[in-house]
């Protein structure tokens, strides 16, 4: 029977800390989602301390998506602390998906200092969503220069790229519809351009 099989089994029959012992080995073998699948079955059997040691260690070997999934996990048992937590460990490594999707479930929450706290994170990682977030928060605040700054910011980093990405129409189609010109003035819409053509 393959490593994998017997870690699979071994936890089917409640022996977890044998099963972690197999899916470390699994790991050390190339083979690191078979640590992660046992951190997140750790996980659903209430042994928390052990699955986050597990998944830390899975995302260090090369399986990093069950810190996002144990991040979603600690969200649905209501302990928001501990999913911010490793959603900010998944970011390390490049998925910063989970910071955004917990950061609109606070904002749909009525927590937009949290929601923002964690667009902000997501923003350090590099998220294409979290700029234009923090630049609707700054704008619904009646910060509009800040607004447009991080708008802007988000622009030269290539955000308008992946516009239709986004969840929410980004603040820049708003306030820039015809686009903007390098000197940060807004692009004059095409009957404007006409109109002057025509004088």
């Amino acid at each position: 029977m393959a490593l994998a099989d017997l870690a699979q089994t071994t936890v089917e029959q409640g022996d977890y800390e044998q099963a972690a012992a197999l899916a470390v080995q699994i790991a050390e073998c190339c083979q690191p989602d078979g640590l992660a699948e046992i951190a997140l079955r750790h996980e659903e059997a209430g042994l928390t301390v052990e699955a986050s040691d597990l998944a830390h260690h899975a995302a260090a070997m090369g399986a990093p998506s069950c810190l996002s999934h144990l991040a979603m996990m600690r969200e649905d048992a209501a302990l928001f602390d501990q999913a911010e937590h490793y959603a900010r460990a998944a970011a390390e490594y490049g998925l910063t998906e989970t910071l955004a999707d917990l950061a609109m479930r606070r904002e749909a929450a009525g927590d937009r200092d949290r929601a923002q706290d964690l667009w902000e994170a997501a923003a350090v990682y590099g998220h294409h969503e979290a700029l234009a977030s923090i630049a609707r928060f700054q704008y619904e605040a009646n910060d509009i220069d800040g607004a447009a700054h991080t708008a802007r910011e988000a622009l030269d980093r290539g955000d308008a790229a992946r516009h239709r990405l986004h969840r929410i129409e980004p603040l820049w189609v708003r306030l820039w519809p015809h686009g903007i010109e390098p000197d940060g003035t807004p692009t004059s819409s095409i009957q404007d351009h006409r109109s002057w053509w025509g004088h």
